[in-house]
């Protein structure tokens, strides 16, 4: 019985430290994923509508 109750705390130390690394992994995917992704959305938005560039005017709205 004394072993049990001396393993369980290192169990559930190992299990904890099992469980982050696993969290820490997950956490590094998702971010590329959605690294990736804004990179892909950020070439296709910039593909389909470019920037106008600083040496153009662009006409106001209200312009009388």
């Amino acid at each position: 019985m004394a072993a049990t109750t001396f393993n369980a705390p290192h169990r559930k130390g190992h299990v904890r430290e099992q469980f982050g690394s696993v969290l820490r992994a997950f956490r590094e995917m998702l971010d590329a994923f959605v690294s990736n992704r804004m990179r892909q959305a950020a070439a296709e938005a910039e593909h389909l509508s470019p920037r106008p560039s600083h040496d153009t005017q662009t006409p106001s709205i209200n312009a009388q």
